[in-house]
């Protein structure tokens, strides 16, 4: 599906006025916040039990993924094991070596399906009994896309496990679970005062609330719903994929307060373009010229991410790798070092520290590691990405960067 173009650049809301609110460092010249996103399958949700059996979570994919050529780096090993990220205790190591190495909070990937929460648990069992979570932070961004067959994928075209739950009375049902539960949390991260919430499938949320218009209108009374429920106000974000031709004139459409992307994946011409490999440093200079691009012609903030890997093939079976096929069967990063990873992180915040406000940085991610994207500290690098991130952020804070 592609979204239109929706019109005049004239019609664009610009008003591009919120600063940030985040739990800024007191001693910073330049404070910039940086959250990474946080991907919770790696407990045992009852809807997976349903579906894969008892006790499953997706760790079994990363014991059993294999080197495709020579080369390749799998399985990956992390150093913590496969642990439950529903324990309070894994969950208050996550966030203690969060904020040890200089990560202001966690954007969480949040779902709703049937009509009901979906690894709901990572978060409120875990995250959210954390020690140190006061000094934290957290969001939610609803992945509201089908939850398909990838555990792991069979063929090009994988079935649909869980249909996308875009329907006006599911997103009415979603936002007011939200509203109870998160929104007046003390830690729920907020932007000049703004609660931030993400949706990350656009286009598939505007088809399903019955065109532009009408999604515009369930986002209108998402507001009105939140503040009446004394929630205060919301900071909404439209993540950008493919499938957006015209990400400013979507965010004026829909009153979007800021855009972002989720991965570099996602980059319009991206520069995955060598196969079965694509160099970082050549994605990296590729989401450089995105970041510059979109921040000149959005009407509204655009929040750079950086992307730490990309490698989803723990999650197929029996490919050749002689040509992509789509979604998991992709060209893999490769050469994404820490060095590599800590350069990039330094760009965006050079980016965002220059401005008078949105300074943040979003990282993917601290725990993909069915995507080859992960923070969290692994066999082959130890706690080097994490190192990464705290000294290119230390850096800039301190202003001799």
């Amino acid at each position: 599906m592609t979204i239109p173009a929706y019109g005049d650049p004239t019609v664009f809301r610009a008003d591009p006025t919120v600063g940030e609110q985040a739990r800024f460092r007191p001693d910073a010249a330049e404070p910039v916040t940086v959250l990474a996103y946080y991907y919770p399958q790696w407990h045992v949700d009852r809807l997976n039990v349903s579906m894969h059996g008892s006790g499953w979570t997706e760790w079994p994919l990363v014991r059993s993924a294999r080197p495709r050529f020579d080369g390749h780096v799998q399985p990956k090993r992390p150093l913590w094991g496969a642990v439950d990220e529903a324990s309070p205790a894994a969950a208050g190591r996550a966030v203690d070596t969060a904020l040890n190495h200089g990560i202001d909070g966690f954007i969480v990937d949040w779902y709703w399906y049937d009509n009901q929460p979906f690894l709901n648990r990572a978060l409120d069992d875990g995250l959210l009994s954390a020690e140190r979570m006061p000094e934290f932070r957290f969001a939610l961004m609803w992945a509201n896309h089908d939850w398909n067959d990838l555990f792991p994928a069979r063929s090009t075209n994988p079935g649909t496990l869980l249909p996308a739950p875009n329907s006006r009375y599911h997103a009415r049902c979603a936002f007011q679970h939200v509203i109870e539960r998160y929104l007046t949390h003390p830690s729920y991260w907020r932007v000049d005062g703004a609660a931030y919430f993400s949706i990350y499938d656009v286009p598939a949320f505007v088809a399903g609330m019955g065109g532009v218009a009408a999604a515009a209108d369930v986002l209108a009374r998402f507001r009105a719903a939140a503040a009446a429920a004394g929630a205060g106000d919301l900071h909404l974000n439209g993540v950008v994929n493919f499938q957006i031709a015209d990400p400013g004139a979507m965010a004026g459409r829909l009153g979007f307060d800021s855009v972002t992307h989720y991965t570099w994946w996602h980059h319009p011409e991206a520069g995955f373009d060598t196969f079965p490999t694509t160099s970082y440093s050549a994605v990296h200079a590729r989401a450089r010229q995105v970041w510059r691009e979109f921040e000149a012609a959005l009407p509204v903030p655009y929040l750079p991410n950086v992307t730490v890997g990309w490698d989803p093939s723990p999650r197929t079976v029996d490919w050749d790798m002689r040509r992509e096929d789509g979604y998991p069967y992709t060209s893999l990063l490769v050469d994404n070092t820490p060095d590599a990873v800590g350069a990039a992180v330094r760009d965006a915040v050079s980016l965002v520290a220059a401005r008078a406000d949105h300074r943040v940085v979003t990282i993917n991610a601290w725990n993909e590691w069915t995507e080859g994207s992960f923070l969290e500290p692994e066999q082959q690098y130890g706690f080097g990405y994490l190192e990464a991130v705290r000294d290119a952020v230390a850096i800039r804070l301190r202003g001799t960067a």
